[in-house]
């Protein structure tokens, strides 16, 4: 009839348990109130239990986001070297087209010219890509 819970419950709350049946009105209204008080002790429980997995959840979201935000930056830092980088090369071709620093050998060839000028458009474009990113 009473679960083990329940006994418990109306023993701790100061209630005598109920040994024969049917059951007083002062007795229903204990068992009620004690029922009740079991019922709303779980859903507590499960309560926490829901609030702890959440908590759980979105520590580890903070967790992923924060690393996945290291790698990011880390990437940001490399490109901007490669950019650095870049633009030194971009400056050194553009000096040697403009004919301010000839090295020796470096003849102004017409292939060379060609290739000095495709390269410098290489470096242009991969400038313009690394900036877009």
């Amino acid at each position: 009839m009473l679960t083990e819970e329940e006994k418990r419950t109306l023993v701790a709350e100061g209630y005598p348990v109920p040994n024969k049946l049917p059951l007083t009105k002062s007795e229903e209204k204990a068992l009620k109130r004690v029922r009740r008080k079991i019922k709303n002790k779980i859903s507590a429980q499960e309560s926490r239990r829901k609030k702890k997995e959440y908590v759980e959840c979105l520590e580890k979201k903070v967790e992923n986001y924060t690393s996945e935000n290291s790698d990011l930056w880390r990437k940001v830092e490399n490109l901007e070297t490669a950019n650095r980088s870049l633009l030194q090369q971009l400056q050194k071709l553009q000096s040697l087209i403009s004919g301010k620093v000839i090295p020796r050998s470096c003849k102004m060839a017409s292939t060379q010219t060609g290739t000095c000028l495709m390269v410098k458009d290489y470096c242009c474009s991969s400038i313009l890509h690394i900036t877009v990113l």
